[in-house]
């Protein structure tokens, strides 16, 4: 564990230097892409957010969270069974104030990833002690 001083540097990569390239001149501003005159950028080469991707991000840290699976920026596998449980239970807030409001493809998909990260954390946590 690192102490508070600690500086914590976020780069956001979703878009490559060829993708760069071919756009106007753009600067990052407070988590989203803008043009130098202060407009959006066009978000064209963005993939679109939906109900399945959002699913999936947070099942996705679930596992990262448990060491099932490397951190995307750096690499490293590590184990953080708090995290993973804030990301289940974040699924399963989901799926309650979503209930009866979802149609049946993003109820299944949200039931079944909820169930696999349950049960993969059920084992590490066993594992663990």
């Amino acid at each position: 564990m690192g102490t508070e001083d600690e500086e914590i540097k976020v780069i956001d990569r979703r878009f490559s230097s060829k993708d760069a390239k071919n756009e106007t001149k753009e600067s990052e501003g407070e988590g989203f892409v803008m043009k130098e005159s202060g407009e959006p950028a066009s978000s064209s080469h963005v993939r679109e957010v939906d109900f399945s991707t959002f699913v999936f991000s947070l099942a996705t840290g679930a596992l990262i969270n448990l060491g099932l699976s490397p951190d995307p920026i750096t690499k490293k596998t590590q184990k953080d069974v708090n995290l993973a449980k804030q990301d289940i239970d974040i699924l399963a807030m989901l799926m309650e104030k979503t209930r009866g409001n979802l149609n049946n493809e993003e109820a299944e998909l949200l039931t079944s990833l909820l169930t696999e990260v349950r049960l993969r954390y059920v084992e590490a946590t066993k594992s663990k002690s």
